[in-house]
């Protein structure tokens, strides 16, 4: 079976971001009213969340349109009756619309802005999901791409009439228009390293919001970790994101607290704690991936990967330091410094390797193909050597862990540069072909 093509560090949604061509991208949204406009999915109303979305996606103003008295702006959004939309959206303008209450999929968004306007986000008949049915076979999924001056000529005239509804009609109509089927888009997620289905939901009560919630929070995990982060950890950092995303604890002060116990860790360990020491660096593993995804539900960008991999490798150091400072009374210094050499090296040479192939290749090689994601996911890391070394210390085999530790740095560090290697041999290989035809 061939491996999948490797995700890009570049995602889509910034390739798509941005000015277009010869005007602004304007996003307008539609806000739900009554109690639906008061329903939180991940801490944030759907309305807030819509603008977070388009100013990520690029949009250099935010109207909302016909909101009702008292509504509470999303940051940096205006407010606007429809029929002002004439005088506010400029003829090269490029417009995005998002449905009354929808939570879309930031993919199907960005794919969106990169189809010509005007453009309609579609679904088939049978689904079960969707905002206005266009025709027998056709469903509207609640995202437009219009041209300015179709909206300036639908507002100009709309009266009494619903803007969302006629501007959806009338883009429906045109001969012009482009339907993207959302249930056709590719599932490929660059930013997570994963294939996940697209999200849609559109809450309506409690119940629905709460569900939207969890869709939201499960969207946020990443597909290229470690074991313990794919199946021990998503369960305590999903309960831990959703209660937290209403809260006003930033992933910053997530990051911030595992940075503490990793130093607290490190003074059990130093201090012959040992128990205790693992305890706390097993606890603290979900936080790395708690902080990106209480970012991510709140509709913000995490921390960048590289900084967060940083951050991992200096804590691991401090306990693994701690360990190396605690066994030299038993082991002698010599000994118990080598392990934590051994420990310690091999992890910075895959550190470097990794930023390398990333600068070279602009992938990731951890999700370059079948094999690189089974090594990255039982490779050694901070959680994997925590996990692994607890067997041992409930049989008592503290120094015996130790020595694994080392062992288990010195495999992964191997086959990772084998990795490398091959990867690095079959683009050469590919730019030497190229070469090769262009001198014919």
């Amino acid at each position: 079976m061939p491996d999948p093509a490797p995700f890009a560090t570049k995602s889509p949604i910034a390739e798509a971001s941005g000015e277009t061509d010869g005007g602004r991208l304007v996003g307008l949204i539609f806000p739900a009213t009554g109690a639906t406009a008061a329903l939180l999915v991940g801490g944030l109303t759907v309305m807030e969340r819509q603008a977070r979305t388009l100013r990520g996606l690029g949009a250099q103003r935010l109207v909302v349109v016909d909101p009702e008295p008292l509504t509470v702006l999303p940051a940096g959004a205006e407010m606007a009756r429809a029929a002002q939309l004439a005088d506010l959206v400029a003829p090269g303008d490029r417009v995005i619309a998002v449905a009354s209450g929808l939570i879309v999929d930031v993919r199907a968004m960005a794919a969106m802005l990169a189809t010509p306007a005007p453009a309609l986000l579609v679904r088939q008949g049978g689904a079960a999901d969707y905002v206005e049915r266009l025709d027998a076979a056709t469903l509207a999924a609640g995202v437009m791409i219009l041209p300015g001056a179709m909206v300036r000529v639908v507002a100009a005239d709309i009266g009494e009439w619903d803007l969302a509804s006629t501007l959806l009609r009338t883009a429906a109509v045109a001969p012009t228009t482009t339907r993207l089927d959302l249930d056709t888009l590719p599932c490929d997620d660059p930013a997570l390293e994963r294939t996940q289905p697209m999200l849609w939901v559109r809450p309506s009560d409690a119940a629905t919001a709460q569900a939207a919630t969890r869709a939201v929070v499960a969207a946020a995990q990443p597909g290229v970790v470690d074991w313990p982060a794919r199946w021990l950890h998503p369960p305590v950092e999903d309960a831990l994101a959703r209660w937290l995303a209403p809260s006003r604890v930033t992933p910053d002060m997530v990051i911030a607290a595992a940075a503490v116990l990793g130093v607290a860790a490190a003074v059990a360990m130093v201090s012959g704690a040992l128990w205790i020491g693992l305890a706390i660096v097993l606890l603290s593993g979900p936080l790395e991936g708690l902080a990106a995804k209480l970012a991510r539900t709140r509709g913000t960008a995490p921390r960048p990967a590289r900084q967060m991999r940083r951050l991992g490798a200096v804590m691991a150091a401090l306990w693994v330091s701690g360990l190396a400072w605690h066994f030299a009374g038993s082991m002698g210094v010599v000994a118990a410094g080598a392990i934590a050499a051994l420990v310690l090296v091999p992890a910075l040479a895959s550190a470097v390797q990794r930023d390398a192939f990333a600068r070279w290749t602009g992938t990731n090689i951890d999700s370059a193909g079948t094999v690189e994601r089974r090594i990255r996911l039982f490779a050694a890391s901070r959680n994997t050597l925590a996990w692994g070394w607890l067997p041992f210390a409930v049989l008592g085999l503290w120094h015996e862990g130790y020595v694994a530790m080392a062992v288990a740095c010195i495999v992964s560090a191997a086959l990772r540069q084998w990795r490398f290697t091959a990867r690095l041999d079959g683009i050469f290989a590919l730019a030497r072909q190229q070469v090769a035809t262009n001198r014919q």
